[in-house]
C-alpha cells in the first residue's frame, strides 16, 4: 500500500538528498541500531545466550538465506553455548 502522493514523495527525497553524505550515513546507522535493539528486546529473556543469538539471527537474517546455509549457521551458533550475546 502506498498512500503518499508523488509530490510528497518528491519533497521527501529532496529533503533527504539535501543532507550531507555523512548525515545520511548516520541516519542509516541509527535506523539499523534501532532495528537490532528492537529485535534483541523482543526475545524471551529466559533463553540461553546461544539460543538468543539463534533467535536473533533467524528474525534478522533467516528469511533471506538459503535454508541449508541457515541451518549451518544455526548449528554453529548453538555450538557456541556459553558465549556472550552481542547487542
Amino acid at each position: 500500500m502506498n498512500d503518499t502522493t508523488p509530490a510528497v514523495e518528491d519533497l521527501h527525497r529532496d529533503l533527504l538528498m539535501a543532507r550531507s553524505n555523512e548525515e545520511r550515513f548516520k541516519m542509516g546507522v541509527s535506523m539499523c541500531q534501532t532495528a537490532r535493539t528492537t529485535v534483541w528486546s523482543s526475545l524471551p529473556e529466559d533463553l540461553s545466550p546461544a539460543e538468543r543469538r539463534v533467535q536473533f539471527f533467524l528474525r534478522y537474517y533467516g528469511n533471506e538465506l538459503d535454508p541449508d546455509f541457515r541451518e549451518e549457521v544455526v548449528a554453529e551458533l548453538r555450538s557456541q553455548e556459553g558465549g556472550k550475546a552481542r547487542d
